[in-house]
């Protein structure tokens, strides 16, 4: 993949993420400000759809990532000095304390779940899972079909044995599993790390996700926790 088209594709994934719209070329000139003409754009887009790394929905002259993109595109882009903001601190930081560990990391799982709009699942142990935040997963416009709003049920049913699966490939250091690379099901992406004793904590969202931001959050709860 060229500069052109590896700049072409993080401007597709970043917009998609963030409107979960189809991306045309003519949004890629006029306000992403590239200094191309429209055609080349289509032309590099058409190639960039040819390698697998965008789809072209039948109803729309736009582009979005397909599930190749969105790993080119973390696999290519550094999120390790991503920050989040003074706000979103605030709130992390400001997270209700308890003498409880357990309490502890719940309540800082749901200020997570408040700043980053995902799906926070906390593993204590393989056969001791908690989660929160399931309205944020279940509003996603990715989700809101009926047949995949029923697929994430009954993952969240077999939580435990998804949970027990993901142990294998889980590491120390915050790091994103996209589609086929977990257990949670092809659907969504997880970003996750190893703490303490063996625990897992994970943040649980549809392949669109903003992981710029979410990098940010999994290393401030890796320096909290």
């Amino acid at each position: 993949m060229n500069k052109r088209q590896e700049q072409l594709l993080k401007l597709v994934v970043e917009s998609h993420i963030s409107t979960a719209e189809p991306v045309g070329s003519k949004f890629l000139v006029s306000d992403a400000g590239l200094d191309l003409s429209e055609a080349t754009v289509r032309n590099e887009l058409r190639v960039l759809e040819e390698e697998g790394f965008l789809s072209h929905p039948h109803t729309s002259a736009g582009r979005m990532p397909t599930v190749a993109g969105y790993k080119h595109y973390l696999k290519s882009n550094d999120f390790s000095k991503a920050k989040l903001s003074e706000k979103e601190n605030i709130v992390l930081n400001s997270a209700k304390s308890s003498s409880d560990k357990k309490e502890v990391l719940k309540n800082f799982a749901k200020a997570v779940v408040e700043i980053s709009g995902q799906t926070v699942l906390i593993a204590f142990s393989r056969d001791s899972v908690y989660y929160t935040g399931l309205v944020n997963l279940f509003s996603q416009p990715e989700v809101r079909e009926l047949n995949i709003s029923a697929d994430i049920s009954l993952m969240f049913d077999r939580c435990e044995e998804c949970v027990e699966k993901f142990y294998d490939i889980a590491e120390d250091a915050p790091k994103f599993y996209i589609s086929d690379e977990h257990s949670f099901g092809e659907i969504l992406s997880v970003g996750a790390f190893k703490f303490g004793d063996g625990s897992i904590f994970a943040l649980l969202g549809p392949v669109r996700m903003n992981y710029k931001k979410n990098y940010a959050i999994l290393n401030k709860a890796k320096e909290t926790i």
